[in-house]
């Protein structure tokens, strides 16, 4: 075993799981943690996963894009993690979904404490230049109430050209519009003639209220039509900028409406358009089980979703992924990042993933422990559970632990990381931490105490990056200076 901190996953994951790796790559030890090594390459054909739900922060840089300051809840932490990819080394992964682990030691920065960081991080060894997805049974909605008028609608008119286009015969198709109410334009039919169906598209106009299940309960029922077929996967694409104004209010009739379906192989995935989109709604019905979001910010962005990430967004690799933790004496779990449909910060020792999805990049979980005193050589610091059911079939079960294994004592004042993708994501929690607590006080009015929370975020983003050189890191801590920049006293 290696004299550094890490996360030992036991035992080899079966079926579709993979033993998780002791992470690769020197410790980054020191004041500051020095400068981490570049981690190696992963292995050909060695491609990601991430959880279902926000697969994007896009909404938050629309906004700060056009000057506004975006309100807390934009800044979607597991969004933001399956933007970056976060390779964690390790040994080839030899099945269609692997966990590996890596972690660090380092300063929160809403408590100034040094704490404890557990990633975890999902590939695949589905090798992308062989993969085909599922044939698909699609059920196309489209929100053409009055808030959607002009650039909104003409943006889901073009994503859903570029839907079609990667559709072939082997697909079923029909399209639903909705308003104050639901109209089926295209009833479920082999993709045969594509034009036929870019031409209705075309007809679509804006008109009414917004209905948002009135919508979804016209697609769900055309996917019905379809029986139940494990060679096929059947989802509803809702097109939407999530303001509902008619029909059901209350979450619970609403989400039941999405579950049920999902119970019966009836799929979700939302779009969404529009400077006034609602990220909470949307964050909450993409956390359902085989459910995932996206933000559709400009052209280009639509252009990515479609032509590169299409295959991979259809394509579940993993559902019900549970993790019990039991934090050793002096622990304690205090929050966890990453996961879809959860408040970030939640204190959870019981936690699951619904789904994980195929992806282009590697997605990541983020656990964080407090202790109460300094950690010592050999420090025992977590044991815990999990389990997840492969999408062929079949439940993976392991063991993990975690203990310090350093040879000296940690003092508060240093950081440490085990590989270059813990410290990165450790980065990004900093950053959303700190950029939804300062939009938090601008919106109390605390004009002064927010942009000195923002300066400092963007600050210590910055210093990460450059530690780092990493361009996508540099991205972000772009933004965070634009943010503060808007917080003028």
């Amino acid at each position: 075993m290696t004299r550094r901190f890490l996360v030992t996953w036991l035992t080899a994951l079966m079926l579709a799981g993979c033993g998780g790796s002791m992470g690769g790559g020197d410790p980054v030890g020191g004041p500051g943690g020095g400068a981490p090594p570049v981690g190696g390459a992963p292995p050909a054909g060695d491609v990601g996963g991430t959880p279902g739900g926000a697969q994007d922060m896009a909404l938050a840089r629309r906004k700060i894009a056009v000057g506004i300051v975006p309100a807390p809840e934009d800044f979607v932490v597991e969004g933001l993690y399956s933007e970056h990819d976060l390779p964690l080394d390790g040994a080839p992964c030899e099945q269609v979904l692997c966990l590996r682990t890596a972690t660090g030691i380092a300063t929160a920065l809403d408590t100034g404490r040094q704490e404890v960081f557990v990633q975890v991080g999902f590939s695949s060894n589905v090798d992308p230049t062989t993969f085909r997805r599922k044939p698909l049974d699609v059920a196309l909605v489209i929100d053409r109430s009055g808030s959607m008028h002009g650039e909104p609608l003409e943006a889901v008119k073009e994503a859903a050209r570029r839907l079609v286009a990667k559709l072939d015969e082997n697909d079923t198709f029909s399209l639903v519009v909705f308003d104050d109410g639901a109209l089926t334009l295209v009833e479920q039919t082999p993709v045969n003639d594509r034009e036929a169906l870019l031409r209705v598209i075309d007809t679509i106009q804006d008109a009414g209220s917004t209905c948002i299940e009135c919508g979804l309960k016209a697609g769900f029922n055309q996917l019905a039509t379809r029986g139940t077929d494990a060679t096929r996967a059947r989802r509803l694409f809702l097109f939407t900028d999530a303001m509902p104004n008619v029909g059901m209010t209350g979450d619970g009739e609403f989400m039941e409406l999405l579950r049920s379906n999902s119970s019966e192989g009836r799929d979700t995935t939302v779009f969404g358009v529009n400077i006034a989109f609602s990220q909470s709604l949307v964050t909450a019905i993409s956390a359902v089980r085989g459910a995932n979001s996206f933000y559709l910010s400009n052209p280009e962005r639509t252009r990515t979703i479609f032509d590169e990430d299409f295959d991979y967004l259809v394509t579940p690799i993993a559902y019900d992924l549970k993790m019990a933790l039991t934090p050793a004496e002096g622990f304690e779990v205090e929050a966890v990042y990453g996961l879809p449909g959860v408040e970030p910060g939640a204190s959870q020792a019981e936690m699951v993933v619904s789904t994980v999805f195929l992806s282009r990049r590697r997605g990541a979980i983020l656990a964080r422990l407090s202790r109460v005193e300094d950690i010592a050589p050999a420090q025992s610091v977590m044991t815990g559970n999990l389990s997840f059911q492969a999408t062929g079939g079949g439940e993976s079960r392991t063991t993990l632990t975690a203990s310090y294994e350093g040879s000296e004592p940690l003092a508060s004042t240093e950081a440490w990381y085990s590989q270059r993708s813990v410290r990165k994501a450790v980065a990004l929690t900093n950053f959303v931490l700190g950029a939804r607590s300062a939009c938090e006080l601008w919106m109390k009015g605390e004009k002064t105490a927010a942009r000195q929370l923002a300066d400092r975020t963007a600050a210590l983003l910055q210093a990460e990056a450059d530690r780092m050189d990493d361009a996508p890191l540099r991205t972000e801590a772009e933004l965070a200076f634009k943010l503060a920049s808007l917080m003028v006293p």
